[in-house]
């Protein structure tokens, strides 16, 4: 007998328990979803026996609330369900009536229970102050379905500009629901669907109905989470969300800041001046905006994940007895011969979170361009003491930072901003990746405040030495670890390059750490 539609799309709904696999010890449950997911291919074939063109427009939402969640690289699918389930996908016409039915009536009752609290129940418009969240996040139904996100995303791509008007009462409550949960592994899902979301979205609806303020508030209010394990994730993908909100609601009038900073600093400053002065009132306080968010994400990283963030993960506590059943809750044990003991602090891994923060923070200061200056007395800092850390004292390991994207990524952010520097592809260790992020966020500033990096000069060479004899420690110690070693050479040619760069600007620096008898001035000089 063969089998009706719906038949086939109840087998393909992603079970609920999918949501909790993680922690889910029933063997039964584990089971089942091992035997939905073997099947998933076979049951997915049946569907090429139905005609798309001549189904309803109820029975193609009910397609797009199935396949979207299988196109997810999520542990219900595979790479080759994924083929099949996006193929089916695309033979649906993502008309807008499709569009509408879907959001209206699959995913708004899902969230209905839980309305967004900044957020009009029917318009959507932001309220003046936030409703009662005593219920926000007490029975959210909306997280019983795996992959839902995919449903709204598929929303999100397929909206044409035009449409967001009609649509954008039922578009943006789920948006910011995910957005805004207070789990990150949901919060990752609406920066994602946030970031998809502004490359459809015309701006003068952001402007015009106040999203694009509490999207910023949202996205830098993420950077709070400092205690998940998927923070370094949150954080790679927040920063550069929030950048592309503030390019897009408050884009740069000066679109090669570069060339436009050392215009002002030519033998006729008075042609940057005069064009400042031309801009109208309301470029003026588009620039001010953007500075003034550009400074609060600056402030965010600094100020809340760098400051409150430890550079090397805390030692593990070493295995002892459980607590005592009858010991007193209040009562603080002082004898420090009964605290437990723990790991000795040797090879402490690197704080993943610092390491993603640390990644993010060139793009930042590119963006920031000259204004990054009066944040100096907090980057350099910190700079320098990352690169003055013993390279084996934060050796890291894969399950820290296994995920982390090389610095190459970072690098390649800011020269898409500022034309300025090339991608380093070349591999390098993951132990490595503070220093390499330390020495970007340093090029990025060479090129930005050039006027004010001078006085900072001789706390950079400091640094730039302390992590050249580190490395030249490090190569005696890395034994016959080819990657690190090959990883240690491409540090120690960055070390020198932004030695040289430094030199460059400041030319009487060498002539001053020469005068002091600083001895890390070697690698000023090539090889």
């Amino acid at each position: 007998m063969t089998p009706t539609l719906k038949q086939v799309l109840d087998s393909l709904a992603v079970p609920p328990a999918f949501s909790q696999h993680k922690v889910t010890t029933d063997e039964n449950v584990l089971t089942q979803l091992y035997t939905w997911k073997s099947n998933l291919q076979s049951v997915l074939n049946q569907l090429d026996s139905f005609d798309v063109s001549t189904l309803a427009l109820s029975e193609q939402a009910d397609l797009v609330r199935v396949l979207a969640p299988l196109t997810a690289v999520a542990q219900w699918s595979s790479p080759e369900t994924r083929l099949v389930a996006s193929a089916l996908l695309r033979t649906l016409i993502p008309s807008r009536q499709l569009i509408n039915h879907v959001l209206k009536y699959i995913v708004k009752p899902l969230f209905a229970p839980t309305p967004h609290p900044c957020l009009h129940t029917y318009t959507a418009r932001i309220l003046p102050r936030p409703a009662d969240t005593q219920d926000t996040y007490v029975q959210q139904i909306w997280k019983e379905h795996p992959g839902l996100d995919e449903v709204v995303r598929w929303a999100v791509l397929n909206s044409e500009p035009s449409a967001y008007e009609s649509t954008w009462p039922l578009l943006l409550p789920p948006v910011m629901s995910f957005l805004d949960d207070y789990q990150v592994l949901f919060k990752i899902l609406g920066v994602r669907l946030v970031s998809n979301m502004l490359t459809r979205v015309p701006l003068e609806l952001l402007l015009r109905t106040g999203v694009d303020a509490l999207l910023f508030t949202s996205l830098t209010n993420s950077l709070n989470h400092l205690r998940d394990p998927l923070t370094p994730e949150l954080i790679h993908i927040a920063v550069p969300t929030t950048l592309q909100l503030i390019d897009l609601a408050n884009p740069s009038l000066f679109p090669h800041v570069i060339s436009f900073h050392a215009q002002s600093h030519s033998n006729e400053p008075g042609q940057a001046t005069e064009l400042i002065h031309t801009l109208s009132p309301v470029h003026s306080k588009s620039l001010s905006t953007r500075f003034t968010r550009l400074s609060t994400l600056l402030s965010a990283l600094l100020g809340t994940v760098i400051m409150y963030t430890p550079i090397l993960l805390p030692p593990s506590p070493a295995p002892g007895p459980g607590p005592d059943p009858f010991a007193d809750p209040e009562h603080v044990d002082t004898n420090s011969e009964k605290v437990a003991d723990t790991q000795p602090p040797t090879k402490q891994p690197v704080n993943p979170t610092l390491v993603a923060a640390a990644q993010t923070l060139p793009a930042v200061l590119s963006a920031l361009d000259i204004g990054g200056s009066r944040f100096l007395k907090g980057i350099i800092p910190v700079l320098a003491e990352w690169l003055a850390l013993p390279i084996f004292s934060v050796t890291s390991v894969a399950s820290a930072i296994g995920r982390m994207p090389s610095v190459g990524a970072s690098v390649a952010h800011v020269a898409e901003s500022t034309g300025q520097f090339e991608e380093d592809t070349r591999p390098s260790a993951p132990e490595l990746a503070l220093y390499f992020a330390s020495l970007s966020s340093i090029s990025v500033l060479f090129c930005t405040c050039t006027p004010r990096i001078g006085r900072w000069a001789t706390t950079l060479v400091d640094a730039l030495g302390r992590c050249w004899v580190g490395c030249l420690d490090a190569e005696g110690q890395s034994g016959d670890k080819r990657v690190l070693k090959d990883s240690l050479c491409l540090l120690k040619e960055r070390l020198r390059e932004t030695a040289v760069q430094l030199a460059e600007l400041y030319p009487n620096v060498v002539e001053v750490c020469l005068r002091l008898d600083l001895s890390p001035t070697l690698i000023f000089h090539s090889p």
